[in-house]
C-alpha cells in the first residue's frame, strides 16, 4: 500500500494508523466479487430444488447465466446494466418473459446481500418493471373441440384423449394431471385429491360423469401413475397432434383450464365453488382465467 504526503509527520501518522488496522484484522484487499454465472449456479443448486416450479426456474436461471450478464462480477452488475438488459430482452420476447426474468435475478441479489454475506445491493430495485402482458382469452371455438379431440384419438398416444377431456373437465394444471397416481384417485366418491399444488395448497377435484369414463379408460390395477408417461414425452405428444391438426401454436394446454374454469362459471357454479375445483385463492386470479361471451350472458339476461 503506498500513499504520498506533504510533510513526513503526516506520512508518520498514516503509517501508525494504517498498521493498527492491520493488526486488528480491519484491513485487508478487497476480495474480489464472483461473477453472475457462479452464483446462479449455487443458487440453483442450494436454493431451486426446494422451490415450487423449480423445474421453470433451473430453466430460466441457466438462460440468464448464459447471456453477457453472466460472466459480469456482482458489483458491476448496476441498475443501468440491468435496465439494457431489460430493454434488450423486451425486443426478443413477452413482458411476462421478461418480468420473470428479472425477478428471478433479484432474489439472487436478495440471497446473496441477506444470507451469503456479499457487500451488493438489489440493481432490479431501482428500475422500471415492465408492465404485465395482456392475459389470454384463448377458448375453443364451434367445432375445435370436437377436432382437438379426434386428432388425440387417431394419435398412437391414445391417452391424450382423456387427458384433454381431464383437462376441459376439472380445469387441472398440467402438472397436476401428469402427476396423478390412482392412491389419489376415488372412483366411488369421484374425486381426485392434489395434496401438492403449484400454490402449496392441497385440494380435492370432483370429477363430472364425462371426466370419470376419461379416467375409466385408463384404469390400470398394476400402475401407479395414472399417466405413466414422462411429462417431456406427453408435452411433445401434445404438441404434435396440435401441427397436425391444424392449431399449431395457437394454442396451448393451459388454455384448457381457462376453458375449464369459464364453463364452470357457465354451468352457475360461484366463485367460491369454481375456486375449490380449479385451486384459485382469489377472485382476481379466477378474473383472468374467466372468458364470458356477451352471446351466453344475454341468455340470461332474457
Amino acid at each position: 500500500m503506498v500513499k504520498s504526503f506533504n510533510t513526513k509527520a503526516d506520512a508518520m501518522k498514516w503509517a501508525r494508523h494504517t498498521e493498527s488496522q492491520l493488526d486488528l484484522g480491519t484491513l485487508a484487499p478487497k476480495k474480489a466479487m464472483p461473477s453472475l454465472i457462479r452464483i446462479v449456479e449455487r443458487y440453483l443448486a442450494e436454493v431451486t430444488p426446494s422451490k415450487k416450479g423449480a423445474a421453470q426456474e433451473l430453466n430460466r436461471g441457466r438462460q440468464i447465466a448464459r447471456t453477457p450478464l453472466g460472466s459480469m462480477q456482482l458489483d458491476k452488475i448496476t441498475s443501468e446494466v440491468i435496465s439494457k438488459y431489460r430493454d434488450g430482452r423486451l425486443r426478443e420476447v413477452s413482458n411476462n418473459t421478461v418480468r420473470l426474468e428479472l425477478a428471478f435475478i433479484s432474489v439472487v441479489f436478495e440471497q446473496c446481500a441477506k444470507e451469503w454475506g456479499y457487500k451488493v445491493s438489489n440493481p432490479v430495485k431501482l428500475i422500471r418493471i415492465p408492465k404485465p402482458g395482456k392475459p389470454r382469452q384463448r377458448r375453443l371455438g364451434p367445432g375445435e373441440e370436437d377436432a382437438l379431440l379426434t386428432a388425440c384419438a387417431a394419435s398412437s398416444a391414445t391417452y391424450l384423449h382423456s387427458l384433454v377431456v381431464m383437462a376441459i373437465e376439472t380445469g387441472m394444471r398440467f402438472g397436476e394431471l401428469v402427476s396423478i397416481t390412482w392412491d389419489k384417485v376415488d372412483l366411488t366418491a369421484r374425486t381426485i385429491h392434489l395434496p401438492d399444488t403449484k400454490n402449496g395448497h392441497p385440494r380435492t377435484v370432483p370429477l363430472s360423469t364425462r371426466a370419470l369414463e376419461a379416467l375409466n379408460r385408463l384404469f390400470s390395477s398394476d400402475g401407479v401413475k395414472v399417466f405413466a408417461q414422462h411429462r417431456g414425452t406427453i408435452r411433445a405428444a401434445f404438441g404434435a397432434v396440435l401441427k397436425r391438426s391444424g392449431f399449431g401454436s395457437d394454442l396451448r394446454f393451459h388454455d384448457l383450464r381457462h376453458e375449464a374454469v369459464t364453463r364452470l362459471f357457465e354451468k352457475g357454479l360461484n366463485p367460491i365453488e369454481v375456486g375449490m375445483i380449479s385451486g384459485h385463492r382469489s377472485i382476481s386470479m379466477l378474473q383472468r382465467y374467466t372468458h364470458l361471451r356477451p352471446e351466453g350472458l344475454l341468455s340470461r339476461l332474457a
